[in-house]
């Protein structure tokens, strides 16, 4: 379901009555990207500052836990 879209329930039947849980998640377009790295450039945004998670690509099932569970802020994987 793209953005601005709606989404149609029935809460008991859908969701409750099969135990789910429904969660979502906004992905910027390419588009998008670029214009908040400018926006990032132009305004001297520290992105370090921002980052409370560290992982290296060995570390991926240990952050992936993390992140599954909701455990921690905003991560990033150094190559």
């Amino acid at each position: 379901m793209a953005v601005g879209g709606n989404l149609n329930v029935d809460a008991m039947k859908d969701l409750i009555g099969k135990q789910r849980t429904v969660m979502g998640s906004y992905t910027f377009s390419v588009v998008d990207m670029k214009e908040c790295a400018r926006f990032i450039a132009r305004h001297g945004v520290d992105v370090d500052k921002l980052l409370t998670d560290h992982w290296r690509l060995e570390q991926a099932d240990e952050a992936y836990r993390r992140f599954d569970g909701q455990a921690g802020g905003k991560g990033i994987f150094l190559f």
